[in-house]
């Protein structure tokens, strides 16, 4: 096929694309043990002397009945009623205030919960200053009921580096030696904005941080988010302002986490912009994408201090709730074993959601990953200066680094309309939440790792040829990245369509209207550069309506796409085209499902030839067909269940 520079048709509304072709970049954990605490009681690097963290054993805690223990009155008293002989007393000698769930929220997925432990996990509180160490070595050590105990620890933001108030650029998105740097040491977001800018609202960025405030920036973007530093309470009625567990204690009213995320300390604020400040608007400074929605979650009080199962619950709550990438700008060094696992299976129920999880690294220029960015489910960023040197005078380095981005002396919003500099691994974690948003705009259907190996995959290499402890796999750069997308789709730009829920051609609303999406301005495109064919041969529907904006060209069908029928709408300059179809069970591709394409997909499921070749069997979109795929169709030709909107299979290389 002919390509006629570079003018690639890449993705379809109704049509789209998984990643495939990526190198395997995954690696392992590094396994750590318990370790004591470095710090005190109540300060940061330290542990809270408020509450301790507890996983019962399976069956020994009915969540439920926590949820119903915990209430207004008596509730020291209501708690221990749940509690096992054993840990009862145990509660009561230590002066236990309350049993509650670590996440007091429904889980949105609660088999992965229970599976990690997630559902099983408490907090006990207690007054301040009791030695909490000692309370959770006596509770691992106190019977059948406990399977684990331990302190929370308490980190801090990843803190920002003091700034230089003469920085006026930002050099980390376009670099030409403004503040005396070197040229291009940047991620070539200009080069990126050229292809793709992010749509808006598709893609939704939890800033897991100290808040963020309104800004002129963010506009109608920034979405009402949570704050897990502050304790649910009653939002309204006679007993507004109390402690509650849900509705139930709160007759006139609801039982709420609180929903201020206003930013105190200026610090989530700043993150949130530049991942995503609104570029091209003729103020301030530009994000890294565009037009993705900030969901801010508050983990920190109002000097940025923050215990770490805020950061869990913070994780979780953020995915339940519609984010595709969490940013926590945060630094955890001495957890005790109990609590980091706990932090860790957060990290593990949000990726398994299909959420992408970013870190800072931290900020103690030592040779220890802080967590949640250590997390082998998690991608850790360390910091570069505008030489692309690596920031050794703050940044941590260590075996779990994933890639490197700009961090020192960096500007972005804080609250109050305003702007500054700060500089940390705070600052370059955002740089690579940003990217990962502005990419899953360009191409939804990209899973968690298919961004991470993009990203991995797509960096300029510094430092030692290959991966380093130091770099990682190198500085983030957008627009190689926005083309390592582009170059892992199939080289005849074909793409399935979605499908409609009867296979037999039942349903005969079809579609009408299609999207596409190329990889430059179609301003000039007209309906005559655009045809539209059926095969098997036959008399396929004309353009009736014909829409060019950007990057996107609609066209209106004067009629649905024909059942039996592969239906191909071909760009002619550039030659390239989308398939559509009603048939994703047609192995031999005649226009029709019969037993013929049956026995080929049992065949291949007992390894009798080749996988089917067609593109339409990938059912789980995957990117190459799969027992799962065929099991699947076979249900589907068979009437098992209806076919679920079909987007993003592609023809395997």
């Amino acid at each position: 096929m002919a390509y006629a520079g570079r003018t690639w048709m890449v993705a379809c509304v109704v049509a789209g694309s998984t990643l495939i072709g990526v190198v395997d970049l995954a690696r392992a954990e590094r396994p750590r043990g318990s370790r004591e605490l470095a710090g005190g009681p109540d300060v940061v690097g330290g542990y809270s002397s408020r509450q301790i963290l507890v996983t019962f054993r399976s069956g020994a805690m009915d969540r439920r009945a926590v949820m119903r223990a915990f209430r207004r009155s008596a509730p020291a008293a209501k708690s221990a009623e749940v509690l096992g002989p054993a840990v009862r007393r145990l509660f009561q000698q230590w002066g236990g205030i309350r049993l509650r769930p670590a996440y007091p929220f429904e889980f949105g997925n609660p088999q992965l919960a229970a599976q990690l432990g997630l559902d099983r996990t408490y907090i006990i509180d207690v007054p301040a200053g009791t030695d909490t160490r000692a309370m959770a070595a006596a509770f691992r050590q106190s019977g059948v009921d406990i399977e684990d105990a331990g302190v929370s620890s308490i980190g801090s933001i990843a803190g920002s580096i003091p700034d230089d108030p003469d920085f006026e650029e930002q050099y980390g998105l376009h670099n030409w030696g403004q503040t005396g740097g070197t040229y291009d040491a940047d991620i070539d977001a200009p080069e990126a904005w050229d292809l793709h800018t992010g749509n808006l609202g598709t893609v939704t960025i939890a800033v897991i941080d100290s808040g963020v405030s309104p800004h002129v920036e963010f506009g109608d973007r920034l979405l009402p988010g949570a704050n897990t530093y502050e304790p649910k309470r009653c939002d309204d009625g006679p007993y507004q302002g109390e402690l509650c567990a849900d509705d139930e204690d709160c007759p006139g009213g609801h039982c709420m986490w609180s929903d201020l995320t206003i930013d105190a300390y200026g610090h989530g604020t700043h993150v949130a912009g530049i991942a995503a400040a609104m570029g091209n608007n003729d103020t301030g400074v530009a994000g890294v994408t565009w037009g993705a929605h900030i969901l801010p979650v508050r983990v920190t009080n109002d000097v940025g201090s923050s215990i770490s199962t805020n950061a869990a619950t913070a994780l979780i709550w953020a995915s339940d709730n519609g984010a595709d990438v969490c940013n926590l700008s945060l630094q955890y060094y001495a957890l005790d074993t109990h609590d980091e696992q706990f932090l860790r299976s957060s990290v593990n129920y949000v990726h398994s959601q299909g959420t992408l999880v970013v870190a800072a690294a931290g900020n103690f220029a030592g040779n220890e990953v802080a967590a949640p960015a250590r997390f082998a489910n998690c991608m850790a960023v360390s910091a570069t200066d505008h030489d692309d040197e690596f920031a050794s005078y703050f940044s941590n380095w260590g075996d779990e680094l994933d890639v490197c981005a700009p961090g020192v002396q960096i500007y972005s919003t804080i609250p109050n309309d305003l702007y500054n500099w700060q500089s940390g691994t705070s600052m370059s974690a955002p740089y690579v939440a940003g990217l990962a948003a502005l990419l899953k705009s360009f191409l939804p259907h990209l899973t968690n790792e298919e961004l991470r190996k993009a990203l991995q995959a797509s960096a300029d290499d510094l430092g030692m040829s290959g991966w380093d402890d130091l770099y990682g796999y190198g500085r983030i750069n957008a627009f190689a990245a926005m083309w390592a997308i582009i170059d892992s789709w199939p080289p005849d730009g074909a793409i399935d369509a979605r499908q409609p829920f009867a296979l037999d051609g039942s349903d005969p609303a079809g579609w009408d209207t299609v999207e596409l999406t190329f990889v430059r301005d179609t301003t000039s495109f007209a309906a005559e550069d655009f045809e539209v064919t059926v095969n098997p041969s036959g008399s396929a529907p004309g353009i009736a309506g014909f829409t060019a904006d950007g990057y996107t060209v609609t066209i209106e069908l004067d009629a649905a796409i024909p059942v039996g029928a592969w239906t191909t709408i071909t760009h002619i300059d550039s030659g390239n085209d989308i398939r559509l179809g009603y048939l994703p069970g047609d192995i031999d591709a005649d226009g029709e499902c019969t037993t013929a394409d049956v026995d080929a997909l049992l065949d291949a499921l007992n390894e009798i030839g080749d996988p089917p070749a067609i593109w339409s069997t990938d059912s789980d979109r995957s990117g190459r067909t799969t027992a799962r795929d065929i099991l699947r169709l076979i249900d589907l030709l068979n009437g098992a269940g209806k076919y679920d909107a079909f987007l993003g299979s592609t023809l395997p290389h």
